[in-house]
């Protein structure tokens, strides 16, 4: 059996050698490691597929890691860890071709003994396979989409003067206030490690701000997703400044914290957690407007605050994109 990066290929549209793709991932989540550690940790009940569609000059123009459970198939990954989910196209991908290669894409699928239907969830609405699905009719499945989640995101100015600038007033207000009070209180500190060996010895700590800022967030760090973040967290900090760890202390004491990915001149905010003994002093929002600000100075383009419509988002000036679930069975 073939393997490419540990996953074992069942399944491949094409006779062409993996080794050739030249895949171009927009997020954290296209990431064959991203996939692979999912997989260690959550996919022994899954048969495992990587379709490869070809283009010219020996390459492959499309990848769709795929898992099968039963008879439905769907992205490799899991709405619950994978804010965004998607084909993969290559770094010179045609835009013209979108309509034939994803008709080719379901007629591959069509072909598969036991699939009966589709479940593809957190597809962003600048998918070429969204846009596919609501425009054509397909001869092989029938498409049921349906909005999913809200990802709120920033494009963000080229100075953090500006930048406050374009905020409504009653927020730009707010949040200048929130920031005086905070300095006026006592020493403030923020500060992101990129250094693999600093993340994982400063993990634990978001871990805790994590689980202490909401019943909800405490109740999703299973142990077994903390092993998955642990595992995440130990093999893409080896990626090129891929993982940030931020941290806001007041007062020497750590009291508020995210976790992102900057990756394609943006900045992907995957969660975060704060101390609520320090929540007069608004230490979550404060973490993220500094975030912001050094994100502006790092010359990053977009502040992805992915999946959901917290209130604070929209406070420090992001606007919505959206996330929808395609559903499928065959005609």
């Amino acid at each position: 059996m073939d393997k490419y990066n540990d996953i074992e290929l069942f399944y491949k549209a094409s006779s062409q050698d993996t080794s050739n793709i030249y895949a171009k991932p927009k997020n954290p989540f296209d990431l064959f490691i991203t996939k692979n550690i999912w997989y260690k940790h959550f996919g022994s009940n899954h048969k495992i597929c990587i379709l490869s569609f070809p283009g010219g000059l020996d390459k492959v123009d499309i990848i769709a890691p795929m898992k099968i459970k039963d008879d439905q198939i769907s992205f490799l990954g899991d709405k619950s860890l994978f804010d965004y989910q998607d084909l993969i196209y290559s770094n010179e991908y045609e835009d013209k071709n979108y309509i034939k290669d994803i008709n080719k894409f379901f007629s591959e699928i069509s072909k598969m003994p036991n699939v009966e239907n589709f479940t593809f969830e957190s597809v962003s609405d600048q998918s070429y396979l969204l846009k596919y699905c609501r425009e054509n009719i397909d001869a092989l499945w029938e498409f049921d989409i349906k909005f999913e989640d809200v990802c709120p995101m920033i494009n963000l100015e080229a100075s953090w003067e500006s930048y406050l600038t374009n905020l409504k007033k009653k927020y730009r207000h707010e949040l200048k206030r929130k920031i005086k009070r905070i300095n006026l209180s006592g020493k403030v500190d923020h500060y992101e490690l990129i250094d693999k060996n600093e993340i994982m010895k400063n993990i634990d700590y978001f871990f805790e701000l994590l689980r202490s800022s909401s019943g909800e967030k405490s109740n999703f760090l299973t142990p077994k997703y903390q092993d998955f973040f642990v595992d995440l967290l130990d093999n893409l900090s080896l990626c090129d400044d891929l993982v940030r760890l931020s941290f806001l202390e007041f007062e020497n004491s750590k009291v508020a914290s995210s976790l992102s990915f900057v990756m394609n001149n943006t900045r992907f905010l995957y969660n975060s957690g704060y101390d609520p003994n320090f929540s007069e002093l608004s230490v979550g929002l404060i973490n993220h407007a500094y975030s912001i600000k050094l994100s502006i100075e790092q010359n990053i383009k977009i502040f992805d605050f992915m999946r959901g419509d917290e209130r604070y988002k929209y406070h420090l000036g992001a606007e919505d994109t959206r996330l929808f679930t395609i559903l499928g069975k065959r005609k």
